[in-house]
């Protein structure tokens, strides 16, 4: 699926994101789920979600991040394609703790365990380190994190 949309701004100007045809997401979604890959301008493609929202519009979440990487800012009108997201977890599983899981199969359940928007969160997390040594570190603290019940928002977690 093709979109041609203008890049917006949340009301509290801190999130970026492109509206969609509410039908035409409505269709996508019943058809292929919400996770989606979306290919910019720059030819990368990211791991999203397309979102129905209740004031009947449709909306894909961008980051500041993706907007540098496209040299475009809010109120350009910009192109993407959209396609499924097949990948189990609805965005890239960082190799550091790929290896991490394999080497620990108590952190492997316990990361199975978590519901899909805290493994994604988890996998964001480890993947936004720009270099290997800070995703190797990130990936053996969220392995200890897991097991111990101690991301954010769970019982044990730090203050």
């Amino acid at each position: 699926m093709q979109l041609t949309s203008v890049i917006e701004l949340s009301k509290a100007g801190w999130s970026p994101f492109l509206v969609c045809d509410y039908d035409q997401a409505k269709d996508f979604i019943a058809k292929n789920g919400s996770r989606i890959l979306m290919k910019g301008p720059d030819g990368k493609t990211v791991h999203r979600a397309l979102q129905l929202r209740k004031d009947g519009y449709a909306v894909i979440m961008l980051s500041k991040a993706v907007l540098k990487s496209w040299q475009l800012e809010p109120g350009m009108q910009v192109r993407v394609s959209i396609s499924k997201d097949d990948s189990e977890f609805g965005m890239a599983f960082p190799e550091e703790f790929q290896v991490v899981l394999e080497q620990d199969p108590e952190a492997d359940a316990a990361f199975r365990s978590r519901k899909p928007g805290k493994q994604r969160g988890v996998l964001h997390f480890i993947d936004s380190g720009k270099t290997e040594e800070t995703r190797i570190k990130r990936a053996l603290d969220m392995a200890e994190r897991l097991k111990n019940n101690a991301l954010h928002g769970e019982e044990n977690a730090p203050d």
